[in-house]
């Protein structure tokens, strides 16, 4: 198995780089693309041995930090830059991984590319499932645990008031006990642009194959989500586990063996993907 590690540069000013890493084997002829979920990073708990399984399986496996999820170029295992933490919004999220995609895809591009899957974590998941609507040849998207609607993830009336008069708030690492911040423009960013971020719509239009995978012991993302994804979509199914949000893992992850639930989510996924 090989592993390349390299920058999808800004081709903007306002755009940040990219950090990705490519797992593969020479004769896999798939390509999965993995989406992180808030709070997390492209190394986080139990994703590279995540990458591993899948390319010892046949499916070659690229993830990425999106550009302003807190990790740096310098340190992309831990969250760490809070100024681009606050200013982070799912637009950008989107968009970078529309940029990864058409990286990929790109004649210069190192990765070899000819299926192209997406699999979403959490927050990820729904990005994945935004893409998708520019991105018509992903034939197949898998969520893990994933959110089916961003604007129910928003605090409630008093406590939206108060973000917008204070301008910031802040999410609690409940492992490490950090205070993430977050800016009042990650709400009108949503705002503004609510119908490309809208999940139903996009998976309404996703004429591809969907598997939608929640574990039962869930306490971030309820499981009506999974269900809601389904009945949004033309062909989907749906499977669920006996874990919690992250299928058994945690970060950091010192084990070198998958947790129970996780392998059985990985394999799954494999068998969904290649078959």
């Amino acid at each position: 198995m090989n592993k390349k590690s390299f920058v999808i540069k800004s081709s903007e000013s306002k755009e940040f780089p990219i950090s990705c890493d490519y797992s593969y084997k020479e004769e896999n002829p798939k390509i999965v693309i993995f989406c992180h979920g808030f709070k997390g990073f492209k190394d986080w708990g139990c994703w590279n041995l995540v990458a591993n399984y899948f390319v010892n399986n046949g499916l070659n496996f690229l993830k990425f930090n999106f550009s302003q999820n807190g990790t740096t170029l310098d340190n992309v295992n831990q969250i760490s830059d809070f100024k681009s933490f606050r200013n982070n919004n799912y637009s950008i999220e989107l968009q970078d991984l529309i940029r990864v995609i058409n990286h990929i895809k790109s004649p210069k591009s190192l990765v070899k590319c000819n299926d192209l899957y997406l699999i979403g974590h959490s927050r990820g998941g729904g990005i994945a499932c935004l893409a998708t609507q520019y991105h018509p040849e992903i034939a197949k998207l898998v969520t893990w645990a994933s959110v089916a609607d961003f604007k129910e993830r928003f605090p409630a009336k008093n406590e939206l008031l108060k973000w917008k008069k204070e301008e910031i708030r802040y999410i609690i690492n409940s492992r490490t006990g950090e205070k993430y911040p977050q800016d009042y423009q990650f709400y009108e960013d949503f705002i503004k642009n609510e119908n490309s971020l809208n999940i139903s719509k996009a998976l309404m239009k996703f004429n591809g194959e969907l598997l939608v995978c929640y574990g039962i012991f869930d306490q971030v993302i309820p499981k009506r989500d999974a269900f809601n994804m389904v009945n949004f979509s033309k062909n989907a199914e749906i499977i669920s586990f006996r874990t919690n949000h992250t299928f058994g893992s945690k970060h950091p992850w010192d084990n070198t063996t998958l947790p129970l639930s996780l392998r059985e989510l990985c394999d799954i996924t494999i068998n969904f993907l290649k078959n």
